[in-house]
């Protein structure tokens, strides 16, 4: 074991190096992948996140993509990993992920396992702030490729990238929550002129429309009194 320490936290430092200057969850993980590979060897590895309350997750994926990545959320009901999500076991290793029954039950989002032939698994869960936010998943298409070291290792990657990762997704939301006040704010004032020039274009039209109907009503007035002299002439 202390031959491998100073490896490890080697790779760790160069990790954490890794993450820096990154603004995006997505990129800072896909700059981690790398660094990780050379502590647990990989074919496939990517970060579900938590979201909605710990009802969908969202998921990046380092290297070839899977359909896993193509929808924005996914409800964490149908995870292969929701044991690891909801909190309900601390890990999963599995040496042949397309046979094991954990990763499949009814309604389970498990497509991309057989179509990446994802065998050998490790799943870590990602914690900040006292609970679990997400999920580090790393995979090879040969079974029986991992071990409890390379659980550990797997976790401590995960305890060192979980809360540049949370700090990131925080400061997005509070972004878009700006960038969506701002929009409301302005979609807001957009109402208010609108309303304003329309109230003033109704003023202007009602008071041209009380002009006309004066010059038209003084017209017919002024024509009814020729009428009437005329009438008057003619001894009418």
């Amino acid at each position: 074991m202390s031959e491998v320490s100073p490896q490890l936290i080697d790779r760790l430092l160069a990790i954490s190096r890794a993450l820096a200057g990154h603004i995006d969850p997505g990129s800072a993980f896909r700059a981690t992948a790398i660094e990780i590979g050379t502590l647990i060897p990989h074919d496939h590895i990517d970060l579900a996140v938590l979201a909605v309350d710990g009802r969908m997750h969202a998921c990046y994926e380092a290297g070839f993509h899977t359909s896993w990545s193509e929808l924005a959320q996914h409800p964490v009901a149908g995870s292969p990993i929701r044991r690891v999500l909801w909190g309900e076991t601390p890990y999963l290793l599995s040496d042949n992920a397309l046979v094991d029954d954990r990763f499949h039950f009814e309604g389970a989002f498990d497509e991309p396992i057989f179509a990446a032939k994802l065998r050998s698994r490790i799943i870590v869960p990602l914690r900040a702030r006292g609970g679990v936010i997400g999920a580090l998943n790393i995979s090879r298409h040969e079974a029986g490729c991992y071990t409890q070291a390379d659980v550990a290792v797997a976790q401590q990657c995960a305890d060192l990238i979980a809360p540049y990762i949370f700090a990131l997704i925080q400061t997005e939301e509070a972004r878009r929550a700006m960038l969506a006040e701002s929009e409301a704010r302005n979609r807001a004032e957009l109402l208010r002129v609108g309303a304003s020039q329309l109230t003033e274009g109704m003023e202007r039209e009602r008071r041209r429309m009380a002009m006309d109907l004066h010059d038209q009503t003084l017209g017919d007035l002024a024509r009814i009194a020729r009428q009437v002299s005329a009438f008057r002439s003619r001894g009418m």
